[in-house]
């Protein structure tokens, strides 16, 4: 009438999870990297922000250069100095946006598709 699993189908069993464990894993990964990017990206919006209102406020030209010592005063509550992934921000000048030392950690221009 009945019979129990037999090794097959605990085989089959097994192959089936691991499939599904090999296809859900990446896409939790991507997710995790995907959310760090975008925390990147609105730290480095906020940090452009504050280069900008640093540039009004003290009447600099666009030549001018600028380090975090002298923005600092300029960044909103809760804006990391350093990257969520580990990366550091790097400020040099108005003229350049502000950038990540991870690769793929970009600041787009806003008119860019």
């Amino acid at each position: 009438m009945y019979r129990a699993f037999g090794v097959v189908d605990w085989i089959l069993v097994v192959a089936i999870l691991l499939v599904g464990a090999v296809v859900l894993i990446p896409y939790t990964i991507s997710d995790k990297q995907d959310k760090s990017i975008q925390k990147c990206v609105k730290n480095l919006r906020e940090i452009d922000k504050a280069m900008r209102l640093w540039q009004l406020d003290k009447g600099k030209p666009l030549e001018s250069s600028v380090t975090f010592s002298e923005i600092a005063f300029y960044l909103a509550d809760g804006v990391s100095t350093n990257c969520p992934s580990g990366g550091q921000y790097v400020v040099t000048g108005l003229t350049n946006p502000p950038a990540c030392t991870i690769p793929g950690h970009l600041l787009a221009n806003e008119g860019e598709d």
